[in-house]
């Protein structure tokens, strides 16, 4: 245990100590103590806000009309620390506010967002949830927005499906939050199910399942034409009654994408795209239906390929149509990413493609901004090496390697492991560190004995010595 997270352990045993005897001004200050040392524990958020909530007795305001200059000043200092991506401080800002009224919805949603941008996310959803509740401001679409794009994002779908139910009862008009709901409903049918690890969802799903994920009835009918037959006559019977309905369009679209008949799925979306007015969100819609076809004729093209490996004009084929591929990938990923500047797994994917045709100058920002999501830290910080080694700036690599190299392990991650060491000890070797070089390759060995040339790039050093 760090020295941090022991003096955490001790404020945190004083102030539940205070709690029981009901000191609720000391238990705070101990628990605020304890959360600023280590703001990614939960029990320690959960321990101050019941701490808070106990010292103004549960009135819901805090300490109402008196704390309001000082909340104020605290608005503006948060405001510009949001403007340095000054995370840490402004968490710890939003937690001194939350002294004065625990309730207050921003700065519970400031220090969320603090917190989500440090990786700490299961803290950044429980602040939300007091953000957006019923004492908070359950009816601040802001908010609700963003704590539907957190829980997505930890694919806590359920409860997101409800966000967005929420925001879309709130806004009629928001289609934005209509197609959300929709597919994170559509995300937790398969979550629950264990869908997840199998190639397509048509390989688990049975009609039942897709009923229950469409929220259609599974009562069996003897009508050909009664709902409850089965999902897809249900869906069409409902548009028969309500022609104008985009939502039951796009679960159709869902519903024929999840079986890949992308055409089907790409005319049901059409008609919910023309009955929208033309709604982004159903033509991204569209776009991965286009994506996913696209992908599917490479595959066929590979497969041919492969049983006629002599056949020139095959090759020529499959080499032509992947470049069409990621052509057309770099041109949805690219106006993604525009269109949601915080995602940063989306930028993590663009770069790769733009890795693929050697673009360093286009690939390089992207991974870096990929990498400050600790989720994708490993890989994007690695990736942004290998782009600096192979755009010939070795120092940069260098760099990049060393800041990662030891959160990478063989038993997460041997693949990397193995080439991170192998290229440190490269770019030592070149530098004429001897035994760093021999460090990083004997990491290597230490696992895989026959990887690559290590074992003669070692025994050159030796030779050299």
């Amino acid at each position: 245990m760090s020295a941090p997270e022991e003096i955490a352990k001790q404020c945190w045993q004083r102030g539940s100590k205070a709690i029981n005897s009901e000191d609720f001004d000391y238990a705070t200050e101990m628990f605020y103590k304890a959360a600023v040392l280590v703001p990614d524990n939960l029990l320690y958020r959960e321990s101050l806000r019941g701490a808070e909530f106990r010292k103004f007795g549960e009135n819901k305001k805090g300490a109402g009309m008196m704390a309001r200059p000082k909340l104020m000043a605290m608005r503006s200092k948060i405001g510009r620390a949001r403007s340095k991506k000054e995370w840490d401080e402004i968490d710890k800002i939003a937690e001194e506010a939350l002294k004065l009224n625990p309730w207050d919805a921003s700065f519970n949603a400031a220090a969320g967002e603090a917190c989500k941008e440090r990786g700490y996310y299961h803290v950044a959803i429980y602040l939300y949830r007091i953000a957006t509740g019923p004492h908070g401001e359950p009816d601040n679409i802001k908010l609700l927005k963003e704590f539907g794009y957190l829980l997505e994002e930890n694919d806590q779908f359920k409860e997101a499906a409800s966000i967005w139910a929420k925001v879309q009862k709130l806004d009629p008009n928001d289609t934005e939050a209509r197609q959300r709901s929709t597919a994170a409903s559509f995300q937790q049918t398969i979550k629950a199910g264990g869908y997840d690890d199998a190639e397509g969802t048509r390989d688990v799903m049975t009609d039942k399942q897709i009923s229950d994920r469409l929220g259609l009835k599974d009562k069996r009918k003897s009508e050909a034409d009664a709902p409850g037959q089965d999902p897809e006559t249900d869906l069409k019977h409902q548009i028969r009654k309500d022609p104008e309905n985009v939502e039951l369009y796009t679960k159709l679209g869902y519903l024929y994408d999840s079986k890949e008949k992308f055409e089907e799925a790409r005319e049901a979306y059409g008609k919910a795209l023309e009955l929208s007015g033309g709604d982004r969100n159903i033509h991204e819609m569209i776009e991965d239906i286009e994506l996913k076809e696209m992908s599917k004729e490479l595959e066929k093209y590979k497969a041919a390929a492969q049983a006629n490996p002599e056949d020139e004009k095959a090759q020529k084929r499959v080499s032509k149509y992947a470049r069409k591929l990621l052509d057309r990938e770099i041109e949805v990923f690219a106006e993604r990413t525009q269109r949601y500047p915080q995602n940063k797994r989306l930028k993590y994917e663009l770069a790769r493609r733009y890795r693929k045709l050697q673009r360093w100058s286009d690939a390089i920002p992207l991974y870096q901004q990929a990498g400050t999501d600790p989720r994708l830290e490993l890989e994007s910080f690695f990736s942004l090496g290998k782009c600096f080694l192979q755009d010939n700036k070795p120092q940069l690599a260098l760099k990049q390697f060393e800041k990662i190299v030891k959160k990478v392990t063989f038993e997460d991650k041997p693949e990397i492991f193995k080439e991170i060491h192998y290229l440190l000890g490269r770019l030592y070797q070149q530098a004429k560190d001897k035994q760093k070089s021999e460090d990083h390759y004997g990491e290597v060995l230490a696992v895989d004995y026959d990887y690559r040339d290590v074992r003669a790039r070692l025994q050159g050093l030796e030779d050299a010595s």
